[in-house]
């Protein structure tokens, strides 16, 4: 317990500690880095995938962010990262590049699933991970899709329109 915390901000430094900001799985994150050591938190992990799911309130394009963040620590090249959870990454520059191939093959995979007819996030989340879902895994699914999404359309490589009130997307013009 701190009595009075002050914030951290990129660019802060915390007994030798940089702080990075490093946005995408969530629009706050925070790492710190020094003498080639990440803490990482979640937006790198070791054996899984961190999920960049775009939510209400949340900033506009979630995959971007994530995308600039991956692309800082590829450039940092730090020589260990520690994530929230699972064992140390040995090459984080490394991971960071899959990590980036991954979501710019689920860009392709979402692009090729919008079609001419409009349909909302939720009915890409099938097409994106048509196997059975618990309820919270679908939650994550539509959040991702709808992150994906929306990241092509901010380049005008999918539409977004507004139909009695639901969200949809088809194919790019």
């Amino acid at each position: 317990f701190a009595r009075d915390p002050e914030p951290l901000a990129a660019g802060d430094t915390v007994d030798g500690w940089e702080v990075l900001h490093v946005p995408g799985h969530a629009d706050g994150h925070l790492a710190l880095l020094r003498d080639g050591v990440l803490i990482a938190g979640d937006a790198l992990l070791a054996s899984i995938t961190p999920n960049v799911g775009l939510y209400p309130d949340s900033r506009p394009d979630p995959l971007a962010d994530y995308l600039s963040s991956l692309e800082l620590v590829e450039r940092l090249s730090p020589r260990v990262a520690y994530g929230g959870h699972g064992v140390a990454i040995e090459d984080p520059a490394g991971r960071a590049r899959e990590l980036i191939s991954h979501h710019h093959d689920r860009l392709e995979q979402t692009s090729a699933a919008l079609g001419e007819s409009p349909q909302t996030a939720y009915e890409l989340s099938f097409a994106l991970w048509p196997e059975e879902l618990s309820t919270a895994l679908r939650r994550f699914a539509l959040a991702e899709a709808r992150a994906h999404v929306e990241y092509l359309v901010h380049r005008d490589e999918a539409a977004r329109s507004d139909r009695d009130g639901f969200v949809e997307y088809a194919a790019g013009t």
